[in-house]
């Protein structure tokens, strides 16, 4: 589509110092909205706002201690722990002015993540941020500080950060440039009825991440995970007939940190792989021609998945980019609730189960994988719940992972390799009750979703209905 400015003020032009169609073609649409609304700039509802820990090392970086946010850890309202780091208490000390507490808001300020934003989950006491994202912490009441996090997710917040970002090398944006987003407020019952919505999405966000959490725990401990001695050495020998036995020669393949977790799992547990009792499909490619960003999708477009877009075990219904409903009848996924969605390229062992809300088109580096209707009898019990938690463990999941990775041009692979991971198999009842919990804590990831959804097209109608 062709982007028309028909006049733009001189003025403007000399303050701003910008001449592009971008910055005067979103500034009118956003003045039609705007000058409906009692305007503030974002500054005003805040302590500060300010820019994360510049040259951090990563030699610092810890697997405990503070949580340390990059920008690879926003998502669209929550922030991904599945890459976290973390900071010494004494670096965090000495970089104590842009500590975050729970409820501060974590802005992407470069390049492709310009303008994701997070929350600084309940779970956490403090964090600290990096340079590359900026942090703001609130003067405000609770509930109008929670009304401007749900607008700031909104196409009409989105587009002010487009317009006013800068291109050099990439798309960056300055603290002025953020400081003075334009805050349209609503009345005081409006904003608590948004306030309540964005508490309720809260609550639920981190009471799944912290159940989740204590399961995979209790399951790993059960399981005695823990227990086995993995020789973390830097070198180590194998047998010609090991290599053999799957033609794989790879150092990780033989690498006897993942090899005795498998041998402890064979010895002490009945055991079955996933090639034995599953479908496990590959999903597509769409090509970039066909993407469509968020504040230029239409209505009914169909999130697409990539292997950036599991955020905390589930799928992220805001993603970047979204596809056309015709490409998505065309390839007919045959994407289901309780179907699991395992990262098979790149970003390896990423897992995550698709709830009831989950509409989507999946990447190909992704495999769904699906328990077979004729499963025999000994392996009857199983279930999509208890397969996803078990992939989820680390030292089920990622470690069978790391050990059938190879390198296939750039790109790291466990090419066709998934059917071989093993998976143990606990007593019936047990694992009616692990599944019975899984799916509790999907049930209420599902009712987060569909409250995210509902509260942002409310939101969004309440600015699309002034328009001319």
């Amino acid at each position: 589509m062709i982007k028309v400015v028909e006049s733009c003020n001189s003025r403007e032009i000399a303050e701003s110092g910008r001449f592009d169609v971008k910055y005067f073609y979103l500034g009118e649409i956003l003045d039609k909205i705007l000058k409906n609304f009692d305007v503030s700039p974002l500054i005003n509802y805040t302590k500060f706002i300010k820019k994360g820990i510049f040259d951090l090392n990563s030699r610092f970086y810890r697997t405990s201690g503070i949580p340390f946010i990059r920008i690879s850890n926003l998502k669209s309202f929550s922030i991904d722990e599945s890459s976290m780091v973390y900071i010494p208490l004494k670096n965090h000390q000495k970089e104590i002015k842009t500590k975050l507490v729970p409820g501060d808001l974590a802005l992407s300020k470069v390049g492709k993540y310009l303008g994701k934003i997070g929350q600084i989950p309940l779970r956490y006491d403090e964090v600290n941020i990096s340079q590359n994202i900026v942090g703001v912490s609130f003067d405000c009441s609770d509930e109008v500080r929670k009304y401007i996090f749900l607008y700031l997710t909104t196409p009409i917040a989105i587009n002010q950060i487009i317009r006013v970002s800068k291109a050099h090398n990439q798309n960056k944006l300055t603290l002025p440039d953020i400081r003075n987003l334009r805050i349209p407020m609503l009345s005081n019952e409006k904003v608590r009825i948004y306030a309540n919505y964005v508490d309720d999405i809260t609550n639920l966000e981190n009471d799944t991440f912290v159940d989740l959490e204590k399961l995979k725990n209790e399951l790993s401990n059960e399981l005695g995970l823990d227990t086995v001695s993995s020789r973390k050495s830097l070198t180590y020998t194998s047998s010609l007939s090991f290599f053999r036995k799957d033609s794989f020669f790879t150092p990780e393949y033989s690498n006897p940190l993942y090899n005795d977790i498998i041998s402890y799992l064979n010895e002490n547990f009945e055991t079955v792989s996933l090639g034995e009792i599953c479908s496990i499909i590959k999903g597509d490619e769409v090509g970039s021609a066909n993407y469509n960003v968020y504040t230029e999708k239409g209505e009914d477009h169909i999130p697409f998945i990539r292997t950036t877009d599991i955020v905390n075990n589930e799928i992220d219904n805001y993603p970047d980019f979204y596809i056309d409903p015709d490409i998505y009848n065309e390839l007919n996924q045959d994407i289901k609730e309780g179907d699991i969605i395992f990262s098979n390229d790149g970003k390896i062992g990423q897992v995550a189960m698709v709830t009831d809300f989950d509409k989507v088109i999946v990447q190909s580096h992704f495999r769904r994988i699906r328990l077979n209707d004729d499963l025999n009898e000994k392996y009857s019990t199983l279930t999509q719940e208890y397969l996803f938690l078990m992939l989820s463990l680390e030292k089920i999941g990622i470690f069978q992972s790391k050990k059938f990775t190879v390198i296939q041009s750039t790109i790291p692979t466990i090419s066709n390799n998934l059917s071989q991971f093993i998976i143990p198999i606990l007593p019936v009842n047990r694992i009616v009750e692990l599944t019975e919990k899984v799916k509790e804590i999907f049930k209420m990831k599902s009712d987060r979703k569909k409250i995210l959804d509902k509260s942002k097209t409310e939101l969004e109608l309440e600015f699309e209905s002034t328009m001319e």
